[in-house]
């Protein structure tokens, strides 16, 4: 019986034979070959490192080192292994994925593609396994929800390619050198001790765009950045591998193209048997698409983190904001015309409403803010807001439609979109100087890959495309974050792109920007498709009408300025006002006053007690008491969506005309909670 011998000559060099093996030992794949009877006669370091275990050459059986597990965790015999499988019926196993546990009990996911191997009679002489480690990769997935079902396909053709190989060649070094030449995934070639490329694998081919005709003979730091080359990396790399036997790092580096890809390098010397450096073996990876979805989920976890915390800036700005609107309104109100006074209040209470505009931008950016969301079409919405679009960029800039014949319906609100469109109008008419072209653009797209932020299935999407001047990278990169701004002090307040997001967040949908220098900047926003048909049209309320008398309020409310801004509202609406501080105060209330017509409580309470716990508790102490719930930062309201279906809701700020109407229509048992 033939046996595989890794010191078999190629063309009688022993140095050469020696060459191959330090290649092959620079391998990041475990590799290892067995006799018939499944002796170990060959295995590189990786093999050892993966095993936990390095076997005796001719004694050692392959299974040596390790238990095995198929992947649902139940033992797996050795005789059922794909190694012992591939032996027994002479044939190759793909595909099977194995749990090994190693001497010291920790435990490596693998794909083991164990290939038979014939001499040229035909007969078995043994079998070669390659071991891929699919551990990180199984991490990787679960952490970024990204199924990559390419790599079994890419083994397996490595696989073919090692199997025809095999079975072609009758030197054991041949088959070594060709299944070097095999591997697509990894680029191997070898630099002479000065680094110049001397040898070229199909890996590297593929990987870094080069034929072999291409590229060897040229120096190996054309694959690097300029600004590497500056400051003369691919040097010391090779100084670095020179004195320490190993260089590893990762990158950005070139192809033919000019494109950059994200690489993990490897850089082994390679010395003879009298120590003499005679080369480097070079191994590349391309990480770009890990990367990119590292990338992305870092990205997301950096919006999430600023969202939650400008909600909350946004909720104790709201509570502000209702105090002093509320008390403004009604000071401009008693105070006579004509009065000084009465002019610095409108003022005032123009600039509060403004700021009471900015954080309605912070709540979507958060998505925090209240919705109303409907099912709509959103041609309908486009062409409803053309006019104030066309109004917002100035007649020097062209809007142009390209709207899809029959847009899937989305459930949005309506108002939210309306402002989003009109931030990215005059987004668009800045970067334009007001001369240019605006294309709004609908269209159904199905997305089959699961994205960090956006799951897989059929969307509508808008883009909203400008022939301005575009953004640079790190523009780009920080664009939707809120108060982030080019433009000059008073120019801008950095919140119209946020707003964007996050109504598209808010939405369920997600937003991407496209952008270069001097090209323009395109944003899509996906949202995604609703079941049912449109609807439109919006609820017309009359005039406030003077309350019932000896109509009683019960105003719970945490914050002092907002309480005595209520209970003077209150008071001057007509109605009678009793107030508590916090949940257990209401309740003691209405144990002993049943004068009680209309509870009205903030749903962020201390105490240990919400505004929607109180509201159900008080319902079934009263079931004819009126309710309504109130909060500044609507995402409390949102996760308590049961009781929102129980009560209606009004969102601060709001004005004292706001307030009035929505206690008639509460009072007058007209408004209905699941339409709030």
């Amino acid at each position: 019986m033939s046996s595989i011998s890794i010191g078999n000559r190629l063309d009688g060099s022993a140095g050469t034979s020696e060459t191959w093996r330090q290649l092959l030992e620079a391998l990041p794949a475990a590799i290892y070959t067995t006799d018939a009877a499944g002796r170990i006669t060959f295995f590189n370091e990786a093999a050892v490192e993966l095993a936990g275990h390095r076997p005796k050459l001719g004694r050692d059986l392959w299974c040596v080192s390790w238990r095995l597990h198929r992947p649902d965790g139940t033992p797996l015999s050795h005789d059922e292994s794909p190694m012992a499988v591939a032996l027994r019926e002479d044939r190759p196993v793909r595909g099977v994925e194995v749990i090994a546990e190693r001497p010291d009990g920790t435990r490596v996911n693998l794909l083991p593609y164990p290939t038979p191997l014939h001499d040229s009679s035909g007969a078995l002489i043994g079998a070669v396994n390659v071991l891929i480690d699919i551990t990180e990769r199984k991490q990787a997935e679960e952490a970024v929800k990204q199924l990559n079902d390419t790599l079994e396909q890419r083994v397996e053709q490595r696989s073919e390619l090692i199997k025809q190989t095999f079975t072609e060649l009758h030197a054991s070094e041949e088959r070594f050198r060709l299944l070097v030449q095999g591997v697509a995934d990894y680029a191997i070639f070898m630099l002479d001790p000065d680094g110049f490329v001397t040898n070229w694998n199909a890996g590297a081919a593929r990987i870094k765009g080069y034929t072999a005709a291409e590229i060897v003979g040229h120096h190996f730091s054309r694959f690097y950045m300029e600004e590497d080359q500056q400051t003369r990396l691919p040097q010391r790399a090779l100084e670095t591998a020179r004195r320490t036997g190993k260089y590893e790092s990762e990158g950005w580096r070139v192809r033919k193209d000019g494109t950059r890809f994200w690489a993990n390098v490897v850089i082994g010397a390679i010395h003879d048997e009298d120590g003499r450096l005679i080369g480097f073996a070079k191994i590349t990876r391309d990480l770009t698409e890990r990367k990119a979805a590292e990338e992305q989920l870092r990205q997301a976890q950096k919006m999430e983190a600023i969202g939650q915390l400008t909600g909350g800036v946004a909720h104790d700005f709201n509570n502000l904001l209702t105090a002093i609107i509320g008390n403004l309104e009604m000071l401009a109100i008693v105070l006579p015309d004509g009065d000084p006074g009465r002019r610095y209040a409108e003022g005032a209470l123009r600039a509060a409403s403004r700021g009471s505009r900015l954080i309605e931008h912070l709540l979507a950016f958060s998505r925090r803010q209240e919705i109303r969301p409907q099912i709509v079409s959103l041609n309908d919405l486009l062409r409803e807001n053309l006019m104030l679009c066309q109004k917002a960029v100035g007649e020097g800039i062209e809007i142009a439609l390209a709207l899809q014949d029959q847009v899937w319906p989305c459930r949005i609100d309506p108002a939210q979109f309306g402002a989003a469109i009109l931030n990215l109008a005059a987004n668009a008419r800045d970067a334009m100087s007001r001369s240019g072209r605006l294309s709004f653009r609908t269209e159904n797209v199905t997305t089959a890959d699961n994205k960090v932020d956006r799951p897989a299935g059929d969307y509508v999407v808008l883009s909203v495309a400008d022939t301005g001047c575009g953004m640079t990278a790190d523009v780009l990169e920080r664009a939707f974050e809120p108060f982030y701004t080019t433009k000059e002090v008073g120019k801008g307040t950095g919140l119209g792109l946020s707003q964007v997001y996050g109504f598209a967040k808010q939405s369920c949908g997600d937003a991407r920007i496209e952008s270069k220098v001097g090209k323009g900047t395109t944003v899509r926003i996906y949202l995604p498709r609703a079941d049912g048909q449109a609807v439109g049209g919006a609820v017309q309320h009359e005039g406030l009408k003077t309350p019932p008398a000896a109509v009683t309020i019960l105003v719970v409310e945490d914050d002092p300025d907002v309480r005595e801004m209520i209970v003077g509202i209150l008071s001057d609406l007509g109605y009678q006002t009793l107030v508590a501080t916090n949940g257990p105060e209401a309740l003691a209330i209405l144990n002993r006053d049943n004068s009680v017509d209309l509870l009205f409580t903030d749903i962020v309470m201390p105490a240990g007690m919400s505004g929607t716990d109180l509201a159900r508790q008080a319902s079934r102490l009263r079931p004819d008491l009126k309710v309504l719930l109130s909060s500044g930062y609507a995402r409390e309201a949102n996760q308590s969506r049961s009781a929102r279906d129980d009560f209606p809701f009004i969102a601060k700020p709001y004005r004292p005309t706001a307030l009035g109407k929505k206690l008639e229509e509460v009072l007058a048992g007209s408004l209905l909670p699941a339409a709030i």
